[in-house]
């Protein structure tokens, strides 16, 4: 992605006017697109800088945030006018991927809409494990990403505070995260059933961020007789083994270490695969047979899907774990409606704040018509009135700007009410409207 200068906000951010400013979501997730697709649309970490000034400088959009995960990839938008084009275009020509691919996979929403999604997200409820630990920090990543390349200011920021409010919330006054939930921990349970029982067995462990610190804790406990560690970063394999008892071993002896074990389970940060069938078909040359298992939670894959076509080769990627879901889910589905009762709750007041940016706005638009208004009539009695002294001729203006305040008394009481409603948005769009006042706050008059 080339460089880009940010694009000025043309709409004053503490005045942003909801009418004009619009909340935009496009993404996709676990539930709308299979791996192979949510890798194709990842942003790794170093790419988020240039991505989001892309966002608010080549594809014109005010605010953005971008929510990537193994498991979903969300871009969430401030823009002038009602469409997404914009966030469309974005997605297809920075991955390569055609537009009418990507269309049956995605989701959009707008305003109150994407206040709903991003809170469920927050609570852990649109997650393929109900109630995972890790998705508020990578929500609290994506604000703080925003935020330091200068894409989050009134908006996004405000929405993305209030998802994690929430988040909280069902955590603290729900058991929506009771236990220790992750992507690691279903990996992990998912190869405690592939060999019945895990004690004794020996696990190879590809990475070493964060997801990879999950799945060696959650490996040892569950009985993990020796763990192996490899990363690109070897001193990083180092500290991750030394915490686990375990034994860092250069990446690329990572072939030598498959020979041995009975798992291995892969999530680097890699942009393409790490593992190919040539080097599995050695290893298991050496194995003589004996099953070799692999569990891929890496977005991008890590291991070619090709891998699963060699004999006595089992391999899982994050897809797989719709059996361990399952019965996630169910335990916790009580826990789901009190999370959404606490979502509906916060959601509400968002609503009212957020419809409560646009009441600034249309105030002044409405003040500045009645003195067009007042205006416009001086000027076109003026002839008439040129008989009169300076003094009366103030009495006049008087007269009529004292009229103006009094007509428009009544509708502003309306407009600051009509903020709280829940129809609010609705209200004060027909208010511009009954006034003539549907262009930018700069063009209006």
């Amino acid at each position: 992605m080339r460089p880009m200068a940010a694009r000025p906000y043309r709409v004053h951010p503490q005045l942003a006017d909801c009418h004009q400013v619009h909340i935009l979501a496009l993404g996709l997730n676990h539930t709308t697109a299979p791996v192979e697709i949510r890798e194709k649309l990842a942003f790794p970490e170093p790419v988020l800088p240039q991505a989001l000034r892309e966002l608010t400088g080549r594809y014109g959009l005010c605010e953005a945030a971008i929510l990537s995960t193994c498991n979903r990839a969300e871009i969430y938008a401030a823009s002038e006018g009602e469409s997404e084009e914009g966030l469309w275009r974005f997605l297809a020509e920075v991955h390569g991927v055609d537009q009418q691919r990507l269309q049956p996979h995605c989701y959009q929403h707008r305003d109150g809409e994407v206040a709903g999604h991003l809170f469920r997200v927050a609570c852990g409820i649109d997650s393929l494990v109900i109630g995972e630990s890790q998705i508020l920090a990578q929500v609290r990543t994506a604000l703080e990403a925003a935020q330091q390349n200068g894409a989050a200011r009134l908006l996004i920021n405000e929405l993305f505070q209030r998802s994690l409010h929430v988040g909280k919330r069902a955590r603290s006054e729900t058991q929506i995260g009771r236990g220790r939930l992750s992507i690691s921990t279903a990996a992990v349970e998912l190869a405690g059933q592939v060999f019945e029982r895990l004690e004794g067995r020996q696990a190879l462990l590809l990475g070493a961020g964060e997801m990879a610190e999950l799945t060696a804790q959650y490996l040892v406990e569950s009985g993990i007789n020796n763990l192996l560690v490899a990363n690109r970063t070897l001193e990083r394999a180092q500290d991750l083994a030394r915490r686990f008892q375990g034994q860092a071993i250069p990446f690329d002896q990572m072939s030598s270490a498959l020979t041995a074990v009975d798992i291995a389970i892969s999530s680097t940060s890699a942009p393409g695969f790490v593992l190919l069938p040539k080097t599995i078909q050695q290893v298991m040359r050496q194995r003589r047979g004996r099953p070799l298992f692999l569990i891929d939670i890496a977005v991008p894959r890590d291991i070619d899907p090709a891998v699963k076509q060699l004999d006595n080769v089992f391999l899982f990627d994050i897809d797989d774990l719709e059996q361990v879901v399952r019965t996630n889910r169910q335990e916790r589905e009580g826990e789901i409606l009190k999370v959404q009762g606490l979502i509906e709750e916060e959601l509400k007041h968002f609503l009212h704040w957020f419809n409560a940016q646009g009441t600034g706005p249309l105030i002044q638009a409405l003040h500045r018509r009645a003195e067009e208004l007042r205006q416009a009539e001086i000027e076109r009695w003026s002839a008439k009135l040129a008989h009169l002294s300076e003094q009366d001729r103030q009495l006049v203006e008087g007269l009529l700007r004292g009229y103006a305040n009094k007509m428009l008394h009544q509708p502003l009481v309306q407009i600051r009410e009509f903020a709280n409603t829940e129809d609010g948005y609705l209200r004060l769009d027909t208010v511009r409207r009954l006034f003539g006042l549907g262009g930018p706050p700069e063009q209006e008059g």
